[in-house]
């Protein structure tokens, strides 16, 4: 999830466990702890492609590690406080950001690793963008009133109780809206005799409203996009093929296995010279306007020859020659079905 809907959640939190202890202090360690997860970006970096896949949304993002890691960070915020808050309130309070953070990530696309060191495996419910207007901006004008209160204020704890109040009723409609694109792509592959094993949906950029199928079988990808206020619409899937022989030409075996790993079924490998470009399609597009992969797809890696040796780099979408006012105007024509 984007960053600024961790630190508005966790203000809440921080207000809602501290605020009448040590006042404005309790907004401001929820929003530092309800980031601190994501402090292994620090740790991994953007560059380097095997490290993002598979140590960003790991080990920090573990509920068993965070728990244990919550235990000293409590002991020492408490001697820093001077007792005001008791250690179980305190590492109550941490706890619920920490896992909070992680069980927010887990609903959005992108995996995350809640049971290491048990298993590495990519948990993810596909029911919220990594970044939701509609989710954020409503908890932010919360949080941003309460803070003119007085820490003993009853408004002030009522406005972040609001704040969470609404974060859990939002939740709760993406996982009925998540039910219906279910509903929808699988009907549409059943109407239309499309033949795919495996299928997902995820909601669109920015909001829970447009959504995106992406449909697979051993030599195929399918990937549609759909409004969920105009059933009556149908999905336009457009067709790819996932050329999986060109990844298992490649020297580099580990790499591969990595990207299958962190995406696979939902990989399109395509040829280009020397290079080798690989798209995880189950992550969306960014620009709903352009058609080619390469301009598209969030996550792109490419294997190419460096020294005689197989690299790996990682990009993402080009948005240098994206017209932002275009790109959102398009968005609200297929949320409002006008364009599909």
């Amino acid at each position: 999830m984007d960053s600024l809907s961790h630190i508005v959640i966790g203000s809440a939190i921080g207000e809602i466990f501290l605020g009448k202890k040590i006042g404005r202090w309790g907004m401001l360690l929820g929003a530092i702890a309800k980031s601190l997860p994501d402090f292994d970006l620090f740790v991994t970096g953007l560059s380097d492609p095997r490290a993002y896949m598979c140590d960003h949304r790991a080990h920090t993002h573990s509920l068993f590690i965070e728990a244990l890691y919550a235990i000293p960070i409590a002991w020492v915020l408490v001697k820093l406080f001077k007792q005001k808050v008791s250690f179980k309130r305190m590492f109550i309070f941490l706890l619920a950001c920490l896992w909070g953070h992680s069980l927010l990530d887990w609903c959005t696309n992108f995996g995350t690793q809640l049971l290491l060191p048990f298993t590495n495996e990519n948990y993810s419910l596909n029911t919220l963008a990594i970044v939701d207007l509609l989710f954020t901006l409503p908890m932010l004008i919360f949080v941003a009133l309460a803070v003119f209160y007085k820490k003993n204020g009853v408004r002030r704890n009522k406005l972040a109780q609001a704040a969470l109040i609404y974060c859990f009723a939002y939740l709760g409609l993406t996982f009925i809206n998540k039910a219906q694109a279910e509903n929808r792509v699988k009907e549409s592959f059943v109407n239309n005799k499309i033949p795919v094993t495996n299928y997902i949906t995820n909601p669109t950029m920015l909001n829970n409203v447009l959504w995106y199928g992406v449909g697979s079988n051993d030599s195929t990808i399918f990937i549609g996009e759909f409004s969920l206020l105009h059933k009556q619409n149908p999905i336009t899937w457009h067709s790819y093929q996932r050329n999986q022989y060109l990844m298992q030409q490649c020297k580099s075996k580990k790499d591969i296995e990595i990207l299958r790993w962190f995406s696979d079924p939902y990989t399109i490998a395509q040829n280009n010279g020397d290079t080798l470009n690989m798209y995880a399609v189950k992550f969306g597009r960014t620009n709903m306007q352009e058609s080619e992969l390469q301009k598209s797809i969030v996550f792109h890696y490419k294997l190419y020859q460096n020294n005689g040796k197989e690299m790996m780099g990682m990009e993402q979408a080009n948005e240098k020659n994206m017209n932002f006012k275009e790109s959102f105007t398009d968005l609200w024509e297929r949320i409002c079905g006008r364009r599909y």
